[in-house]
């Protein structure tokens, strides 16, 4: 029996905002090497990124994972000593720490297809994801690997780009599968797909990141919450966005430092948001992944 086509809000600006991208881009009006590009990516993490995994001491709550001051200590220690962790590692081994950052972060974007897709499916898309602008735009995608981590960036960069065609396959055949149980599934794969092999890298990051997969984290969250919850969800969003920027600031020589070439507004920028992004996403899935085993669904 086919589904109807049920499309989520972040559905819907997700295909504007990436039609709109498109069409700039073919224009182009998109320098692939803007300063401008690198601080309208920045914003919009921070508008829409940051929040999303700002909610991670409301999520662990309701979760069960922490119910005392004592516990909303020890959970703050225990976050922030891992992101610290990542940070450290990446100083030490970054090759090591950008693969171990995409392998991750390709399974948690894959959880934006969690009740669409089978695990397998999931792993794949969410690899694909990541591999397709290697394979579309290997040149601006080492550039941006190499930033992170030197040279070692690059190499991964070409693995990815060799192994993307085989990951497009995989991903096209999760697509049609999910199709019968949820055709907006399937169009939104088909269109992440498509976007990641037209769009420049950041580009492509900044639609698919800022306008689905945070959106949805977002949404979800607050339909699990009732009208009290709401609010208490909104506060500890906006608060604890604010104290990852002033972190952020204080942080910013080590994450700036440059790894291929003269430092540039353009080079500190994409520095500081990936590898801030590394350093936030592991205990952030660590959360994800406790709270949905105790019946919490928010990816």
């Amino acid at each position: 029996m086919t589904g109807r086509l049920k499309a989520t809000p972040e559905t819907w600006l997700f295909l504007a905002l990436g039609g709109v991208a498109l069409l700039l881009a073919q224009q182009g009006a998109l320098s692939v090497s803007s300063p401008a590009l690198a601080v309208a990516l920045a914003i919009a993490v921070v508008l829409t990124g940051l929040p999303h995994g700002a909610l991670d001491p409301w999520v662990a709550w309701r979760a069960g994972l922490w119910r005392t001051r004592a516990g909303l200590a020890a959970f703050h220690l225990a976050y922030v000593a891992l992101a610290v962790g990542v940070l450290a590692l990446w100083q030490l081994a970054p090759g090591a720490s950008l693969a171990l950052f995409l392998a991750i972060s390709a399974w948690h974007f894959g959880g934006d297809w969690q009740k669409e897709l089978s695990v397998w499916a999931r792993a794949v898309s969410g690899l694909a994801l990541l591999a397709l602008p290697a394979w579309a735009a290997p040149a601006q995608v080492s550039a941006i690997f190499a930033l992170l981590s030197g040279e070692e960036g690059r190499v991964l960069a070409g693995w990815l780009g060799v192994a993307a065609p085989w990951l497009a396959l995989a991903a096209a055949a999760a697509a049609l599968m999910a199709l019968p149980r949820s055709p907006a599934a399937a169009i939104e794969l088909g269109a992440v797909g498509a976007l990641a092999l037209l769009l420049p890298p950041l580009v492509f990051f900044l639609v698919y990141f800022c306008a689905l997969h945070s959106p949805r984290h977002l949404r979800i969250a607050a339909q699990s919450a009732g009208t009290g919850q709401r609010r208490r969800m909104v506060g500890v969003a906006v608060g604890y966005t604010l104290l990852t920027l002033a972190a952020a600031a204080v942080l910013w020589p080590w994450f700036a430092g440059d790894a291929a070439g003269a430092p540039t507004l353009e080079t500190h920028l994409i520095r500081i948001v990936f590898i801030g992004l590394a350093a936030l996403t592991w205990p952030h899935m660590i959360v994800v992944m406790l709270s949905e085993r105790r019946g919490q669904v928010l990816s």
